[in-house]
């Protein structure tokens, strides 16, 4: 079978990967998808920050197999070979893995246009390489070499499209945050290959390159100052409520959050051309309060959150009262979370965190629900099984949802007994009030 065929067994395991990648997330948004076009061959080129979520993300645009590409050196050992190629991923050389094996990529690249030719869509990852941050990096080549060679091949048989998509999570390290996904206005390769009918290919690559990350930026909070990033970032964090309510936004949805924050960026550009003297002195309370902030381990929520003891004591409250459901989650599902965290705990790259604990919650979670089923028909009548493992099953997703109140709470306190931080949000504050 080719990668792209039809597989039963892919078909029907999609259903759970689709549904218990929702459920890892507190707040799923997806906007554009009538974007995605349905008369030709479709190439997604999604942001990269995440790993495999990224991956995963795109795949439940629609029930559709997308077949995408990863690094190669993961597919060293003959099973993981075997299991990526099952759930339609391909290997890719890159520089690093020297320049002789890049000469692979031509044959890469020949299946990836077989799997457009077919109708499959292709997701590549456009920059290449995954990085934690609200940006974009360079975009490499291989995306735009594998479209204008399926352009060539089909030959006006079907319209070849990239499609730009922008991914941003709540948190990139922590189970259970926010997930928004905007598809945006597909580049049609053809046309943009008729019209600059006068380009050799390395010019057509860059003028596509350029054109895609501009549409990718446009989806995205994108902070390209390097230097200042972490002050901007907290910046926007700090205004993202206060920028909602000026938007008329009312749900503080994954979307919102997103829209607020890329409005600060604009903000910042505007002030530091505007009014150079008050955006200096804004920018040297923020770098120092972003460089305290991350010092004394004051998580971006707390920022969203605008810490109050009002909120800490509502908090604590909500705490006690399900202390004890939290026990038996805590339990019930020690296996998958107690392994989780050891595994994340020795990752040197924490963008792969969420990855390798959605992976172990996949395929423990029913282990455990079919053990603990067993367990229970020893002791409790059917009814009583049944009610159990009703009470189980948002075992997981508690454990986490009440470990991020108590995250949240140590944040908040830090925060509110922290004297210069607050002194520097006061004067972060006094900064905005004269650059409106």
């Amino acid at each position: 079978m080719a990668i792209q065929d039809n597989n039963w067994l892919y078909s029907l395991l999609r259903y759970y990967v689709d549904y218990t990648f929702e459920m890892a997330y507190s707040d799923v948004e997806y906007h554009g998808t009538e974007n995605i076009p349905h008369d030709g061959a479709v190439i997604f080129a999604p942001n990269h920050t995440n790993a495999l979520m990224d991956a995963l993300a795109v795949l439940i645009v629609d029930h559709k197999p997308t077949v995408f590409v990863a690094r190669a050196d993961i597919f060293k050992r003959p099973f993981f070979a075997k299991l990526l190629t099952f759930f339609k991923i391909m290997p890719i050389m890159r520089m690093r893995d020297g320049r002789d094996n890049l000469k692979k990529n031509d044959d890469i690249m020949e299946k990836a246009v077989e799997v457009l030719k077919s109708g499959v869509p292709f997701c590549i990852m456009a920059e290449g390489t995954h990085r934690m941050r609200h940006g974009l990096l360079p975009l490499v080549k291989g995306i735009f070499r594998i479209a204008l060679m399926a352009d060539r091949q089909i030959a006006g048989a079907m319209p070849v499209y990239i499609v730009p998509m922008g991914i941003e999570y709540g948190s990139y390290v922590r189970f259970g945050s926010s997930l928004f996904l905007q598809t945006g206005e597909p580049i049609n390769v053809t046309d943009f290959v008729r019209e600059h009918s006068g380009m050799e290919q390395p010019e057509l690559i860059m003028a596509l390159r350029a054109e895609l990350s501009e549409r990718m930026k446009s989806l995205i909070f994108c902070v390209d100052d390097d230097e200042n990033y972490d002050a901007v970032v907290d910046l926007a964090y700090l205004r993202n409520r206060s920028v909602q309510r000026d938007m008329g936004f009312k749900n503080n949805s994954p979307r919102e959050r997103m829209l607020a924050n890329r409005r600060t960026v604009e903000d910042v550009e505007r002030w530091k051309s505007e009014q150079p003297e008050e955006w200096t002195k804004l920018l040297s309370a923020a770098r120092e309060f972003a460089a305290l902030r991350r010092e004394h381990k004051i998580s971006d929520e707390t920022l969203y959150d605008k810490a109050r003891w009002g909120r800490v004591m509502k908090r604590c409250f909500m705490m006690v009262v399900s202390l004890l459901y939290f026990l038996y989650a805590a339990i019930v599902t020690a296996p998958v979370t107690v392994l989780s965290e050891i595994m994340c705990s020795r990752l040197e790259d924490k963008a792969f965190c969420n990855s390798f604990r959605y992976v172990i919650v996949l395929v423990l979670s029913p282990i455990v629900w079919i053990l603990l089923a067993v367990l229970y028909a020893q002791w409790l009548p059917w009814f009583g099984v049944i009610s159990a493992l009703v009470l189980t099953f948002p075992a997981h997703v508690f454990v986490h949802i009440y470990a991020k109140w108590f995250r949240l709470v140590k944040s908040s306190v830090r925060f509110l007994r922290n004297g210069r931080l607050r002194s520097l949000l006061s004067d972060i504050d006094g900064c905005l009030s004269k650059l409106r």
